[in-house]
């Protein structure tokens, strides 16, 4: 039996070892490799906090060549559940005719992607490709692109890899899921 962790009100246990993450990120990278290898290089736009861990082991094994940016985008505050308003801080670069790349931690609602690609779509940019460590398919208010998901998760509350609850166990080295 895997261990128990607590995190401040709430109990976790493991739910994903920090191995099958190291798999499934040297996965996307490869395959986000050769879904660019055309391209002379990319941007990149990762959201913020949750995205960091994720970002930073994928980018290291990526050979694509690209520009960072980064962004605060949440529709969490200090809850499990989403509150269905996205705000989104930080935009700094200039995408038009741009080929980019935007690396989430998690997909729940779709609301955060959604209003990504919407603060994108004046931009004039030239595709744009989504990556996500996790994803929660049946709780999506819209449709979204599962080619690069790291894992397809039921509608569990998670940390660790990088998410948080109330800003706590964003360092945990797998994926933790709540048990209360």
């Amino acid at each position: 039996m895997s261990s128990v962790i607590r995190i401040q009100d709430l109990r976790f246990t493991e739910y994903v070892t920090p191995d099958e993450i190291a798999e499934r990120v040297s996965a996307i990278a490869k395959a986000l490799d050769e879904r660019f290898e055309s391209v002379d290089f990319i941007n990149t736009i990762i959201t913020l906090k949750g995205a960091f861990m994720f970002a930073a082991d994928l980018i290291r094994q990526m050979h694509t060549p690209m520009f960072i940016d980064m962004i605060k985008a949440s529709s969490y505050k200090g809850g499990v559940t989403s509150t269905g308003t996205v705000m989104i801080n930080g935009f700094t670069e200039e995408y038009e005719g741009k080929h980019i790349l935007i690396i989430e931690d998690i997909i729940d609602s779709g609301r955060t992607i959604h209003a990504l690609l919407d603060a994108l779509k004046d931009k004039n940019i030239a595709s744009c490709t989504i990556t996500a460590l996790c994803s929660k398919p049946s709780q999506h208010d819209i449709e979204i692109s599962q080619e690069f998901v790291g894992f397809e998760l039921p509608p569990l509350f998670i940390v660790g890899y990088g998410l948080d609850y109330r800003e706590m166990g964003r360092g945990l080295p797998g994926i933790w899921r709540c048990i209360d």
